[in-house]
């Protein structure tokens, strides 16, 4: 629907195909059992709004983290990896995690095996901030495994 607003092509073979691009994934979906409950997915999409500006805010700092370190000179610029266990139960929210980590300039997520996620940083103080688990902390928030 987003699509067909903000293209503007209202043609009826579009908007067929796209009605059967949907329920061939719903489909698809479904039968290999990767459809989460409605519960679940209800009470997350409820929780995304509080998250949403926290990790805008986030990533506006990193950019100016970032861009201080670039101007400054290469030798401020440590760059390392990291390797962390989140916390998250579900792969949905390992999924936020390791999105949101790869959002925030200045880290990215290079891995994720065995329930740990290994992150390469620009400099020690993106390092600290991934070491620390504020993303981790959030998105359990999201999640719903903590309170």
């Amino acid at each position: 629907m987003l699509w067909l607003l903000l293209s503007g092509y209202f043609k009826t073979n579009l908007i067929v195909f796209g009605i059967l691009s949907c329920a061939f994934v719903t489909y698809l979906s479904i039968r290999l059992k990767i459809y989460s409950s409605h519960h679940e997915r209800i009470k997350f999409n409820l929780r995304l709004p509080l998250y949403i500006p926290w990790l805008l805010k986030e990533i506006f700092k990193s950019n100016l983290h970032v861009a201080r370190h670039i101007l400054m000179s290469a030798d401020s610029i440590q760059p390392q990896t990291v390797c962390l266990k989140p916390t998250q139960k579900t792969s949905t929210g390992l999924a936020v995690h390791a999105n949101s980590i790869t959002l925030t300039p200045g880290t990215i997520s290079v891995d994720i095996d065995d329930n740990e996620i290994l992150v390469h940083a620009l400099t020690n103080h993106t390092a600290q901030g991934i070491i620390d688990g504020d993303i981790d902390k959030r998105v359990s928030k999201l999640e719903g495994s903590i309170k």
